[in-house]
């Protein structure tokens, strides 16, 4: 794994874990079947690409999209194209997700996770190409594989009634992304609003921390470098009818400047379900 693309690996996995458990109280309007977010991403104020985040209800089942394009030079440098997606349940409130899969389609660095989980446990994780062996890579150990949640399962965290700004932004998810466990914690910034095409109302807005748990390799530069920024943060906007929120913002301070995740158009907020078709298993 090259060095540029060992980085993308770190930054990806904590763009796709930043939209974590968090609460506002949402419209008294039908949940939407399925719906998209658009993104820019730039990095130090230049634009380097597009990303889309959607969900698709059946019933119990969802499954999730995220993909994202770069553009120019920086398709080099990052990827072509990488894409994420996962199938999943929501029983008794809690979703959790079943298979999980990402691809990053770089011409000289391409790879793959293949994931499975069982409520909430790893049951196989396959990286091509695997991890190579590392003397100071921190093993990941059984116990580290249960209790987990995808990255991208993370971005819809359900809630429980009304809690607080505070209460929202004080809570900490253990993430696997199929070759090691990271936590990640939030932290209370503020509330605020947003109007965007698709979408006006209420979001808030969370400090985030990274903390590397396994798989990880101790005293690499971009490692410790993310475990002590304190220049990460997401601005969040409640899923109408659900009881969970998306990402409409992402900043990420890094090593090459700073990487910014805007979402500029929401579609499908307004659409109703087909009453048929969600009550469906």
């Amino acid at each position: 794994m090259t060095r540029i693309s060992a980085f993308l690996r770190q930054s990806l996995v904590i763009f796709l874990a930043l939209a974590l458990s968090a609460s506002l109280e949402t419209p008294a309007r039908a949940a939407p079947k399925s719906y998209s977010v658009y993104y820019e991403v730039s990095i130090a104020f230049i634009s380097i690409g597009t990303a889309r985040f959607s969900e698709t209800r059946r019933g119990s089942g969802y499954k999730l999209h995220l993909g994202a394009d770069f553009l120019g030079v920086f398709r080099y440098f990052f990827a072509p194209r990488l894409s994420a997606d996962v199938d999943g349940v929501e029983s008794g409130g809690k979703l959790s997700g079943a298979r999980y899969s990402l691809a990053v389609d770089h011409p000289e660095d391409p790879q793959r996770v293949d994931m499975t989980l069982s409520g909430g446990t790893i049951t196989s994780a396959i990286l091509t190409p695997p991890l190579p062996e590392r003397p100071d890579r921190v093993p990941v150990l059984p116990e580290q594989k249960r209790g987990v949640v995808d990255p991208l399962t993370a971005f819809l965290i359900p809630f429980k009634g009304s809690p607080s700004s505070a209460e929202v932004c004080a809570q900490t998810l253990k993430v696997f992304d199929g070759a090691g466990r990271f936590d990640i914690t939030l932290l209370p910034d503020q509330e605020r609003t947003l109007s965007i095409p698709g979408y006006s109302g209420p979001t808030i807005d969370c400090f985030v921390r990274y903390m590397p748990v396994s798989g990880h390799r101790e005293k690499r530069a971009n490692v410790t470098y993310m475990e002590n920024n304190r220049d990460i943060s997401v601005r969040l906007a409640p899923v109408p009818g659900q009881s969970y929120l998306v990402p409409v913002e992402i900043q990420i301070a890094t090593l090459i400047g700073n990487l910014r995740i805007e979402a500029v158009k929401i579609e499908g907020f307004d659409k109703s379900p087909d009453p048929v078709t969600a009550d469906a298993n």
